[in-house]
């Protein structure tokens, strides 16, 4: 059997403008982790980094030896990398930091213009199979003795080659294009066509270097292919042996409008991401209940409506619903696909209660309905359910609340529930009234939602649930074993004639895969009809982790949308 898919995804400068920009770049890895490929993110320092500290290192020292002025300037990559570590931390997604002394990136050649010439593969493909991301400083590598070496000016191209090399990988360089062009599109001028492939030869006799060309060189030497576009990109150019073809000039388009309901802890979330996307998107309404509550993200009042119904059906692409509930939000969301809008949403209660009738009206109406964030948070659980075409998942467990499992785990630690539940509640891991939470209603509704995605009809009425008491936590806790933990355990199983499902406080002991998922973490297992067992694992509750879900899926309406580049009437040949 193969094993996982392996993409190496490079964020040059162009992209990391700054710790902001951190965001952007969550959202590509966890574009490709949702389509079940381990990704390999290798980062630029930030925008202006190198330069301000190679002036440092003349400042300190005129004329300073090649060594000394790498192991300077090293360290832009380095911040980088681990900034990226920590945002992928927050927003959910299980991630390593590896430096390129720990993996063995070792270079030859001079201190600021080497060559890499070895890996330790291993490793990082452990580190990949525990996580599924690693981050990589680019640019860097290190010499015979131990010391820090740099690939030249743009290097972090050819570490992203490189290592896609060694891990027979494929490869994209994340820019700030969508694709290679004759010259830069942004630059007054008549348009420049665009490459949609690119020899070898022919991209290093371009005047406008996007390419570092040592790591074109090397791509060629290996007849190793590779990718150029920009983040969310659709249409990238490749890179290759094969003949040059020219496509059509840059089309634009008007950005698409968003109206988003509800502005809580996730609904802000979302707002600082979708204003990120800006020509796009352009957030053209935003409902919330109190315009007068402060807030910690502000809104332009000329945007702001406290009836959501109304921002729905105002004419928008895209409508993005996180209230909550099923009333007001249902309301809203039928209203938003009636007025043929795609709609994104979180609510897990609105999708178990109403699947059938949504769905019909989204197919009615040729827009989409998407609920990713409904199910896991930051965790692509529904997407682990679609990851092996051909074969049918038998069974489902999973730690499905993240706010439960936060409050069982403070509990274990001796607080009282009383007290865990207003932690988490200050966290912003629980709602005013937590007890959709605690009673595993939420869970049971993402079951549903779990079961419909299977094609299985379950109405939460059917779920089997263990009520949060102090009864039945101690009875759980009898049932269990030394070192063994209790969680909130939702199961479906589909093995008999009909679905199975109940939500259970269970005592796991350590070689339960779902043992080892602390705090607000959520995590699922699926058992396949040949066996296998395959398990997905990050945070699963909190602004970011949801939030980033929900942008998921709008991200994914953007490449549905967006146009494609007008081809010419005859595709002709560089010369």
């Amino acid at each position: 059997m193969s094993g996982p898919r392996v993409i190496v995804l490079k964020f040059g400068g162009s992209v990391l403008a700054g710790e902001p920009s951190l965001g952007d770049v969550v959202h590509e890895i966890y574009r490709w982790r949702r389509t079940g490929h381990q990704v390999v993110a290798v980062v630029s320092a930030f925008y202006g980094t190198t330069d301000r500290i190679l002036a440092h290192a003349q400042a300190l020292c005129p004329g300073a030896d090649r060594e000394t002025v790498a192991a300077m300037v090293s360290l832009g990559e380095c911040e980088s990398a681990a900034a990226l570590g920590a945002v992928l931390d927050r927003a959910g997604l299980p991630a390593t930091v590896l430096m390129p002394g720990a993996i063995g990136l070792h270079a030859d050649g001079p201190a600021d213009d080497a060559c890499p010439v070895g890996l330790n593969t291993d490793l990082v493909r452990r580190a990949l199979d525990r996580v599924g991301v690693v981050v990589i400083p680019g640019f860097v590598g290190h010499g015979d003795a131990g010391q820090p070496v740099v690939l030249g000016r743009g290097g972090s191209d050819l570490t992203a080659l490189y290592l896609a090399a060694q891990l027979n990988a494929r490869c994209r360089l994340v820019k700030d294009v969508d694709a290679l062009y004759e010259h830069d599109p942004k630059k007054p001028g008549p348009p420049p066509r665009r490459f949609m492939t690119a020899n070898f030869d022919d991209e290093l006799k371009l005047d406008a270097k996007a390419i570092q060309p040592k790591a074109v060189r090397f791509a060629k030497s290996l007849n190793l292919a590779f990718e150029l576009t920009n983040i969310n990109g659709v249409e990238p150019t490749i890179i290759s042996a094969e003949p040059t073809e020219l496509d059509g000039h840059p089309v634009t388009r008007r950005p698409l409008r968003v109206a988003l309901l509800g502005f809580g802890a996730v609904g802000a979330g979302v707002y600082h991401h979708l204003t990120r996307l800006a020509p796009d998107v352009e957030v053209t309404a935003v409902a919330l209940r109190d315009p007068a509550k402060p807030r910690d993200v502000q809104v332009p009042p000329d945007i702001v409506t406290t009836d959501p119904v109304a921002a729905a059906s105002s004419g928008v692409d895209i409508v993005v619903e996180v209230i909550g509930g099923t009333t007001v939000a249902g309301d809203a969301v039928e209203a938003a696909l009636r007025s043929g809008a795609h709609v994104v949403t979180a609510n897990k209660a609105l999708l178990a209660q109403r699947w059938e009738s949504l769905h019909a009206l989204a197919a009615e109406k040729g827009v989409a309905l998407l609920g990713s964030a409904s199910v896991g948070g930051g965790v692509p659980m529904l997407e682990a359910l679609d990851a092996r075409p051909g074969r049918s998942v038998k069974m489902v467990r999973g730690v499905l609340n993240g706010t439960t499992n936060f409050v069982l785990g403070q509990i274990a630690l001796g607080v009282s529930p009383d007290e865990a539940v207003r932690d988490a509640q200050a966290r912003g891991y629980a709602e005013a009234d937590p007890s959709g939470d605690i009673d595993g209603h939420d869970a049971a509704n993402k079951l549903c939602v779990i079961a419909r995605t299977l094609g299985v009809a379950l109405r939460t009425g059917e779920v089997e649930r263990d009520h949060f008491t102090e009864e039945n936590l101690s009875a759980a806790r009898l049932r269990g074993g030394e070192g063994s933990v209790v969680r909130q355990i939702g199961t479906l199983d589909l093995t008999g004639d009909g679905p199975r499902a109940s939500v259970r406080l269970v005592a796991l002991d350590p070689a339960d895969p779902l043992f080892d998922v602390p705090g607000e973490r959520n995590a699922m297992t699926a058992e396949w009809d040949d066996g296998l067992v395959t398990s997905v694992r990050g945070r699963g509750a909190g602004r970011w982790p949801t939030s980033e879900s929900v942008m998921a899926d709008v991200l994914d309406l953007l490449r549905r949308t967006a146009p494609r580049i007008a081809r010419a009437e005859e595709v002709r040949h560089a010369r």
